[in-house]
Parts: C-alpha cells; sequence; structure tokens
C-alpha cells in the first residue's frame, strides 16, 4: 500500500545528496521521488523540475516562486520544506514526505462520504486555506488529489502552480494549468485573474465531490462553462447544500471566504465535539479509519545510508521503514492503552478542542510582517 512506483530507466537515483528509491507521481513541471538523506530524518518527497524546462527563465523563475511558497506555507496542514535549490541544473526541492493517502483514493475505494464526514473536511480545508491566504499565496490547484487524509487530519499540498498575492509580477503567462473540473471559472478564463476567492471555488468543488462522488462540473466543457453553465449540485447534503452553492457562485466577490467557510463549518462541528485532529480517531466511518492506519503503518524499505553522528564519526545506520518512520511522527503523542474509543468525545475533550479551535481560528487573517 503507498502512492510509490519503481523507478523508470533514466531516472536519476541521486539529487541534491537524497537517495531516490521511488517515484511518487509526476506532474507537468517536473517528477517527484522518495528521497532519504542521512543528515535529515525524516522521508523526503523530492521534486525535480523537467529539464526541458530549465533553461527557460519563465519556468525557473516559477519553480523558485513554488519553493519560496513552501517555505512560506509551514503550518498545520502542509509539508515542511527540507531543502531546495532552485537555480541547480536540474532544479529541485525536498519536503518531508506526508505517508498519507489521498483524497480521491478514499473516495474511488469507499464512495461518497456522509454529512458528518463533508464537515469535517471543509474545516480541515477552509483552515488550510485560511492559512495559506493569510501568508499571501494562492493555492490554484486544489483538488482531491492534493488533499491528502493523515491519522490527525488533512494535509495541502503541491504549490507546482500556486502564485503571490502581495507582488505585481509573479505570473505572466496566461496559459492554463490545473484542473478543470475543480478550477473557477475566472482561472480558466485567464490565470493571472486568480484569486483568493477562487481557492474557495476549488475548496466548493472539492466538497460536491466526495458527497456525490464526481466534480460539479463532470464531462461539462470549459466552453460551456465559460457560457455560462451551471454546477451540478445533485446528491449534495442538504445541510452542506447553501455553503457549496455560495463557494461555487460564478462571481468571485460573492464567495466566502476561506475563514467563512472554516467558522460555518466549525460551527456545525461543535455540536458533535468532533475534533480537526485528536487521540480519539478521524471522525470518517471505520473502514476509512483503518484503511488510512493500514497505509500509514505500510512500509517500504529505506536504503543503508551513512550517518554523521555528533563526534564526527561515521556508522553505518540500520535499514529502517516508512511504516516505522512515520508511525513516530504520528503516533508519538497517542497512547492506546488509555485512548478513548474512536468517536468517544467526552465533556472533557469537548471544552479542549472547542478551546483549540478558537486559538487557531482566531490566530488567522493577518499576512506576515502586518500588526
Amino acid at each position: 500500500m503507498g502512492p510509490w512506483q519503481p523507478m523508470q530507466a533514466g531516472d536519476p537515483d541521486q539529487c541534491g545528496g537524497f537517495r531516490l528509491t521511488h517515484r511518487i507521481g509526476e506532474g507537468g513541471f517536473g517528477t517527484v521521488f522518495l528521497g532519504f538523506r542521512p543528515d535529515i530524518a525524516d522521508p523526503a518527497a523530492v521534486k525535480i523540475f523537467k529539464p526541458g524546462y530549465g533553461a527557460s527563465p519563465v519556468w525557473r523563475s516559477r519553480f523558485l516562486r513554488e519553493i519560496d511558497a513552501i517555505k512560506r506555507m509551514a503550518g498545520a496542514h502542509t509539508a515542511a520544506l527540507l531543502d531546495a535549490d532552485g537555480n541547480g541544473d536540474p532544479a529541485w526541492l525536498a519536503t518531508r514526505y506526508v505517508h498519507a493517502p489521498p483524497l480521491n483514493t478514499l473516495v474511488g475505494q469507499y464512495g461518497a462520504f456522509d454529512t458528518l464526514c463533508a464537515w469535517w473536511l471543509a474545516t480541515g480545508l477552509g483552515e488550510a486555506l485560511a492559512e495559506i491566504h493569510a501568508k499571501g499565496i494562492l493555492h490554484r490547484d486544489l483538488t482531491p488529489r492534493n488533499i491528502l487524509v493523515t491519522s490527525t487530519g488533512v494535509k495541502v499540498i503541491d504549490f507546482g502552480i500556486s502564485r503571490f498575492t502581495d507582488t505585481d509580477g509573479v505570473t505572466t503567462d496566461s496559459s492554463f494549468f490545473g484542473s478543470v473540473d475543480f478550477t473557477a471559472n475566472e482561472h480558466l478564463l485567464d490565470p493571472r485573474q486568480a484569486t483568493e476567492k477562487s481557492d474557495v471555488f476549488a475548496l466548493g468543488a472539492v466538497l460536491v465531490y466526495v458527497t456525490t462522488g464526481r466534480p460539479p462540473f463532470h464531462q461539462v466543457s470549459a466552453a460551456d462553462r465559460l457560457q455560462g453553465a451551471l454546477p451540478n449540485l445533485d446528491g449534495v447534503p442538504d445541510e452542506l447544500y447553501d455553503l457549496v452553492e455560495s463557494c461555487l457562485t460564478p462571481t468571485p466577490a460573492y464567495r466566502p471566504t476561506a475563514m467563512n467557510v472554516f467558522r460555518t463549518a466549525l460551527g456545525c462541528l461543535a455540536d458533535f465535539a468532533v475534533p480537526l485532529a485528536s487521540d480519539s480517531g478521524l471522525p470518517l466511518p471505520m473502514e476509512i479509519r483503518d484503511f488510512v492506519e493500514q497505509w500509514v503503518a505500510s512500509p517500504v524499505s529505506v536504503p543503508d545510508l551513512v550517518v554523521v553522528s555528533a563526534g564526527g564519526a561515521a556508522a553505518d545506520s540500520a535499514a529502517i521503514s516508512i511504516g516505522d518512520a512515520t508511525k513516530s511522527q504520528h503516533t508519538d503523542s497517542r497512547h492506546p492503552d488509555n485512548a478513548p474509543p474512536k468517536s468517544a468525545f467526552g465533556d472533557e475533550w469537548r471544552a479542549r478542542w472547542r478551546s483549540a479551535a478558537a486559538r487557531r481560528r482566531d490566530g488567522y487573517g493577518r499576512r506576515p510582517g502586518s500588526m
């Protein structure tokens, strides 16, 4: 179990000191590999820029922006940058590898989510986008494959076509990149016109996907959408309908902000005392929680690496597995002997969770350096 694939002929076996062992995925700008480096404890997702683009100043600038975006992104719902060289040949970056299934895998295998699960997802994604937007960044490609469901919540990945909102020259290319099914009309028409509300549109499209099993514009062409085709919201639960419809409004000014979505979803979850992240497990059906936990625990061999000790002496490290490495990251605060049963949230937990959620909610909305 896991997203990695065998290396292909011609793939590099090293980059930036990382030993590359598997493919994770390939996109328009580069290929992502699973990598390991002796001085970095965590497995890494190493993205290598495609050689054909490296000579282009425009594409090189795009990759440097992605590195800068990820540097800013460190937060509860994003993967931390471990190292990067945007001027190298090839250019590359490495983020902490998040060992968790993407949302599209869960929906494809287990079907549409119920109302409670959808509110939980809306809360996590609303918080993630609020966090991203508060740092002056647009994601511009929020799709189910770029949303990972971990044992403690959601992670948003892949900032390859992101842009900053606080500079003017961030994007001069009007070519479209992204996923049409989850992209706002103004972004389809001209990516330079994408705003924070475009990310909110994508959030609404993701909610349609997880509650119905299909995107809102399934089998609708981009041309038809720009001519006024409306999203198909059949099957969206009544409780979420107004929020989803407002996110997918054609006019950006009429859409809620990510913070609005977060607060609305948070309010709906309060009655259930469902946590964004908790020792009690995800508020998802048992089979999905089991699948996520099995994915996290699934091992893949880590190559033997030479590790330099604090005293400077080199020693051969023992082979470990991603399952072992990630377990320490995800379960160091979990106490199986004392943990309450999954989905059992008592009054003490309700109070702690609401207090923590309120602190997180009130922490967004300020850009770096603002008072």
